[in-house]
């Protein structure tokens, strides 16, 4: 149990979160869709005479569309169970995974 500004709060999900994102460190979102992207299209493309990163491409032409994909993938990362979120914070499952194997065996 843990006193909030609302009350009392039961259970022990609230100390699984803090002792998470007391002692690991959030994923930044928008890398990891970024790489994740450019492993499924690393060529460049050709315009003209210049030679450009076609994940850059997509994502200064369309920032909507890109806005969208991101959401769409941060969604099917929840879904799949590869990330976790807290307090707006995403946390990879294996990392955190790793963090408790670590703190049960010591």
């Amino acid at each position: 149990m843990r006193e909030t500004s609302g009350g009392v709060e039961f259970g022990c999900d609230w100390v699984i979160k803090e002792l998470i994102s007391e002692n690991l460190s959030p994923i930044n979102v928008d890398e990891e869709f970024e790489e994740s992207i450019r492993q499924c299209y690393p060529e460049t493309i050709t315009v003209l005479w210049m030679e450009l990163d076609a994940v850059m491409v997509a994502k200064d032409s369309d920032p909507t569309a890109w806005r969208i994909a991101k959401d769409e993938w941060l969604d099917q990362e929840v879904s799949e169970n590869l990330l976790m979120e807290i307090d707006s914070n995403y946390y990879r499952i294996s990392d955190i995974e790793e963090y408790l194997d670590q703190e049960l065996n010591e």
